[in-house]
């Protein structure tokens, strides 16, 4: 019988059968080794990471499901307002947004659907993650990545119940409250220009790099503003190196090439010097290696340290960090550009009152803001306005001297005497011993509190903390130079404060707390019955009070650097996973997080791309 089921060369089916039953006992005894190890059964410790596995999976499916049924719900009553809004649409208050940034993005979510005819006036069809930009200069990031096309934004928030026009406000007329806008793509049709009335007119378009005069920066700089910039110089870098590596080309026109000057030592200028080292280190020199070694980037900074907006300690740490590895950031201090020409630069050194010209083949010119042309023009028409900084407004988003009419954003700031206003409180809280004079260490006290509360005033703050000498904050308000300020002596102190301060640093966080304010204002003054004019302090809307929740900066090296109210400053690689993660949920929509997490990992896997398209 048994040989009846062996095979020509293989082995009985009794034979297979005694091994299989050895092999269980085996592992049987193993399992009750480990059983009388551990005290667990590897069946219960498998049942209990199944449960968990099954309780994430059921969680995430109620997300979605929760979340499909909000969506539709919303889709719903959006659809049912699109089927009677050609009849309602005639009584409905015509409210224009110009632009298409933070605040205005910030301002169409926030805002009702329905209660406007609402329309949006803007040059650029998409929203752009300004935050980003700089890494879209050496690749680490798409350009489209950041990009979220403005009709599929506004279709999400209303529907087809506002309209977007792809043309550029050229002059606005506050008394007839019209605005003519100018097609300014590069196909032209038969109608290229056209009026548009408002009831209601919102102006949120940014603002422009200020030069301040310079001579040459316009024709031979580039800026970090839009997408295009950051295309241009993703080129110029290429073309840079490719230039530097033809055969022959000598070793001085090779560094003038290699070298990158950044102008401006604010969060934009630091986070592309840091992003281009990076560029330089994990990529191009092992592409480039006969050539690495004279790859330089010079940050030129007005003012004693970098980042001179946010706290002393972060300015020396990203110091520090960018005098790290052999290709180093060379940083420039109290020194300003005072000409570009085509190849070379000449920098004003303040301390020796010397200028020295300096060879470089890219200059990014990060220095500052200025207002928009259509912003200056409206400005010379109303007498009220006479800040050069922007569009005076209220502590509502009202331009002054103009009805009914908002601005927020860059093109934006106040006159309101945020610290003159609080002059006696501050005072009092500042002098400790109750002598009615304060101190310098009363003084720096209050300094450090004051830069927590208002960010802003960093900047004039910067010299507060030295000693007691000439030209010392403290010692310039100290007029009867007695080593202590008495409270007339403080209060023009606050006053010089805030008359050489715009109201709120030019960021995005700030447009989109003011897009989402006044988002809710005019939610509640969009009856029909409520006058276009009215004042919203005698509605009991409260003014706009902006919430400094910190602020971040990339400094290379997978690290970054924080700085928040309440826990101070941050500092670090981890950090970096913080910045990394806040500006991944704060991009508009799925598929840009999709794409750029995508391009993170792009770049740290596979490498930047260094092609020159």
């Amino acid at each position: 019988m048994m040989l009846r089921h062996c095979r020509p060369g293989g082995k009985s089916s009794a034979v297979r059968l005694a091994r299989s039953l050895a092999r269980q006992g085996v592992v049987a005894g193993k399992q009750q080794c480990r059983t009388l190890a551990t005290g667990k059964t590897p069946g219960k410790r498998r049942g209990r990471w199944r449960v968990i596995a099954y309780g994430l999976l059921a969680a995430g499916s109620l997300a979605v499901v929760g979340s499909a049924a909000v969506e539709k719900r919303r889709k719903d009553n959006l659809r049912s307002l699109e089927k009677s809004w050609d009849e309602k649409v005639k009584g409905k208050k015509k409210l224009v947004i110009l632009g298409s940034g933070w605040g205005a993005m910030s301002l169409l979510r926030q805002l009702d659907p329905g209660l406007y005819d609402v329309h949006v006036v803007s040059p650029r069809n998409y929203f752009l993650f300004t935050p980003l930009l700089p890494s879209v200069t050496v690749g680490t990031v798409e350009a489209r990545s950041i990009a979220a096309p403005i009709r599929k934004l506004m279709q999400r928030s209303h529907g087809n119940l506002a309209n977007y026009y792809e043309a550029e406000c050229v002059s606005i007329d506050v008394q007839k409250k019209t605005i003519r806008c100018q097609d300014t793509s590069g196909v032209v049709g038969a109608v290229s220009s056209f009026d548009l009335p408002f009831d209601q007119l919102v102006i949120a378009v940014g603002a422009q790099t200020t030069t301040f005069n310079t001579p040459g920066v316009e024709k031979y700089a580039h800026f970090i503003k839009e997408i295009p910039d950051a295309q241009a110089i993703r080129t110029r870098i290429m073309d840079n190196i490719e230039t530097a590596f033809l055969p022959g080309q000598t070793a001085e026109e090779q560094r003038r090439l290699l070298h990158t000057v950044v102008v401006g030592g604010g969060p934009t200028g630091v986070e592309f010097a840091a992003e281009l080292r990076d560029f330089l280190l994990e990529d191009l020199a092992k592409l480039y290696p006969s050539i690495a070694g004279k790859l330089a980037i010079s940050v030129v900074q007005s003012r004693g340290h970098i980042l001179n907006a946010y706290d002393s300690e972060i300015g020396k740490y990203t110091e520090s960090e960018f005098e790290k590895h052999r290709s180093k950031i060379n940083i420039i201090s109290d020194s300003r550009v005072v000409e570009v020409c085509e190849k070379s630069l000449t920098i004003y050194d303040k301390k020796s009152k010397s200028k020295l010209p300096v060879d470089y083949g890219l200059c990014i010119w990060s220095a500052g803001n200025a207002p928009q042309q259509l912003v200056q023009d409206l400005a010379k028409g109303i007498p009220e306005q006479t800040n050069r900084h922007g569009l005076v407004t209220d502590d509502y988003m009202r331009v002054k001297g103009a009805r009914c009419v908002y601005a927020l954003g860059d093109c934006q700031t106040n006159d309101t005497a945020v610290l003159t206003a609080q002059a006696e409180k501050l005072f009092k809280e500042a002098d400790v011993n109750g002598d009615g004079h304060l101190s310098l260490a009363e003084f720096n006290a209050l300094m450090e509190k004051a830069q927590k509360m208002y960010p802003h005033v960093n900047v004039f703050f910067a010299t507060a903390k030295e000693a007691v000498g000439e030209g010392s904050v403290f010692d310039v308000a100290d007029k009867n130079k007695d080593n202590k300020l008495d409270f007339a002596e403080f209060q023009q102190l606050l006053k010089k404060v805030d008359s050489e301060l715009t109201s709120l640093p030019a960021t995005a966080a700030v447009a989109n707390q003011q897009g989402v304010f006044l988002g809710s204002l005019l939610n509640q003054l969009a009856a029909p019955s409520t006058a276009l004019d009215v004042n919203p302090a005698m509605t009991g809307c409260p003014p706009f009070q902006y919430r400094y929740m910190g602020s971040f900066a990339y400094v290379g090296d997978n690290k970054a650097v924080l700085q928040v109210p309440v826990f101070g400053t941050m500092k670090g690689w981890w950090t970096m996973l913080l910045w990394r993660a806040f500006y991944f949920s704060s991009l508009s929509s799925w598929r840009t997080r999709f794409l750029v997490g995508s391009d993170w990992a792009k770049a740290y896997i596979l490498g930047r791309d260094t092609s020159r398209l």
